[in-house]
């Protein structure tokens, strides 16, 4: 469900967002649970029979999901139901199950006839019921959120509009002091200088889901983008997205942005120019999300264009974020990816210095996860680039609140293993930036979730983790940062003053529903927030 499952839902990660197929009353865990039919058997009995059905038929496409992951009621209201199709089985014991049906759906992707016949089925169920808890515990978060704004000064421009915000990317670009926003709402490109005011203003085919710079960014003057289109923010396997490239003045306001790069893709989320075949020119890795199919494929650069023929790292949906970077250090840039639709895992592709590459493994998650976002960052000063990810999508067939959605530090022992050192609960925990804030040469975290608990917690929206040393940190929220639903985040010097400023874009309207009076405010709250960082001065 990392820019950041970046939409999932984002877009996703942000995504990319799921259809809901239940009610709000379900993702609060009100009304009953059906008894098992064979709440005689023991639970020994249960496990025995079970778990060999549900290890074989739940782990052909992701880890093995065990019954701890979630508590009993949505497993057996949301997610065993949502899985029955899967498996060929559309009706159980008079229990229709719903078919999430999408634009694009492959042809014939649900069995006709069932692939587990009605008994076995009976035994998985009877083992998530049996076996999962009834409530989830959560950890207490240490150190606790402390509401202030540090040495962030919180900035909000005066544009509004009649509709929801529904920002879906942002960029900084420093060295002419301006912002790129994308707003899915009027379907537009903005443009916003350094006191925040729009100057200029294009139409864009379709959602936004990245915007890059190719060229010379640290240069001022005009400005070369690549915009990536995701064509449908709902979950669709249409072919309707694209990357098209253009430019813009700030000198005059004028800019174009309609070349095509390609286009009939399904979603695609983010588009990342690097020389993967080492032959002097920039080619292309693009992300293609989409739903039901989706890859990780890359164009090669042929000098005056790209080589239509795609080729591709991975088969697989979901596919949102990547950092190129020569990970094995053998002189030939490498592909680190995040996955979170099927099989949610960060891959490493060994690039063989040819062309092609190598798979290999580096981090695997539950289906469950809601993975949203990762980052290369040495937290321990070793010279080895460790891993911090985010898990907190929540927009998928088991919405409810998990302990183990947050942010995570998974260092690296120099060999390419990773274990996770640090861990801190957020929920919706979506994106996340390894940054040495305050100057003092430790990497601090600014992070943004999408699917806060906003009625109880809205400080978690976005939370400021300044580094104590030693893997602590302490946890901080500026006030006013309460008031979005934030989505992507971008980073940079972006004021000139030396120090990493944060811009923050709201999309106010979530596919999972919250309070009356809680939704009125991230509706009513700005298209983008600036933390511009004064860590230069006096911080006490």
């Amino acid at each position: 469900m990392k820019q950041r499952k970046k939409l999932l839902l984002i877009l996703t990660g942000l995504g990319a967002i799921i259809i809901l197929i239940y009610s709000f009353q379900q993702f609060t865990n009100e009304g009953p649970v059906s008894e098992s039919s064979e709440t005689a058997v023991s639970n020994s009995e249960i496990r025995e029979t079970g778990k060999p059905l549900a290890e074989r038929h739940c782990s052909g496409c992701h880890l093995f999901p065990e019954p701890d992951l979630l508590d009993k009621r949505t497993w057996m209201t949301q997610t065993l139901p949502a899985m029955g199709p899967y498996l060929g089985i559309k009706e159980f014991n008079g229990e229709e199950y719903a078919l999430d049906v999408t634009p694009g759906l492959p042809e014939n992707f649900y069995p006709e006839e069932a692939l587990i016949d009605s008994a076995a089925w009976q035994k998985i169920l009877n083992y998530y019921e049996s076996e999962a808890p009834e409530r989830l515990n959560f950890p207490q978060p240490e150190p606790e959120i402390v509401q202030e704004d540090l040495f962030f000064r919180v900035r909000r421009p005066a544009y509004r509009v009649t509709a929801n915000p529904m920002a879906s990317a942002v960029r900084f670009d420093p060295a002419n002091q301006l912002i790129y926003l994308a707003d899915a709402t009027v379907e537009k490109l903005l443009v916003y200088n350094r006191e925040l005011e729009i100057i200029s203003s294009f139409d864009i085919p379709s959602p936004i889901s990245d915007i890059r710079f190719t060229g010379n960014p640290g240069e001022k003057g005009v400005r070369d983008l690549l915009l990536t289109h995701i064509g449908n923010i709902a979950p669709s396997d249409e072919r309707d997205g694209s990357v098209l490239k253009g430019w813009y003045d700030p000198d005059t306001g004028d800019g174009d942005f309609t070349t095509v790069i390609i286009d009939n893709i399904r979603r695609p989320v983010e588009s990342l120019p690097a020389d993967l075949d080492q032959d002097g020119l920039e080619d292309l890795l693009i992300s293609e999300f989409g739903h039901r199919r989706g890859s990780l494929f890359w164009l090669r650069n042929i000098g005056d264009g790209y080589d239509p023929e795609k080729k591709v790292l991975i088969d697989t949906p979901g596919c949102m974020q990547s950092h190129v970077t020569d990970f094995t250090l053998n002189g030939s840039p490498d592909v680190l990816v995040l996955c979170s639709q099927v099989d949610q895992a960060i891959w490493l592709f060994e690039n063989n210095g040819d062309g092609t590459f190598n798979r290999k493994t580096l981090l695997r998650f539950p289906v469950t996860a809601g993975s949203s976002s990762f980052e290369l960052a040495d937290f321990n000063d070793d010279g080895h680039e460790d891993i911090i990810y985010t898990s907190g999508d929540n927009a998928d067939y088991s919405i409810s609140y998990k302990p183990y959605h947050g942010v995570y530090i998974y260092i690296n022992d120099g060999n390419g293993n990773f274990s996770k050192e640090w861990f801190y609960p957020v929920n919706g925990a979506y994106s996340a930036k390894a940054r040495d804030f305050t100057g003092n040469g430790s990497l601090d975290i600014a992070l943004i979730s999408f699917f806060a608990d906003y009625a109880a917690k809205p400080q978690e929206g976005f939370v400021f983790f300044r580094n104590n040393g030693d893997l602590t940190f302490t946890a901080h929220h500026p006030q006013r940062a309460s008031y979005g639903r934030w989505i992507t985040m971008d980073v940079a010097d972006w004021s000139g003053n030396g120090a990493e400023d944060i811009v923050l874009a709201n999309f106010s309207r979530g596919p999972t529903k919250v309070l009356p009076q809680i939704e009125a405010i991230l509706t009513q709250s700005p298209h983008l927030l600036l933390l511009e960082n004064l860590s230069g001065e006096d911080l006490d």
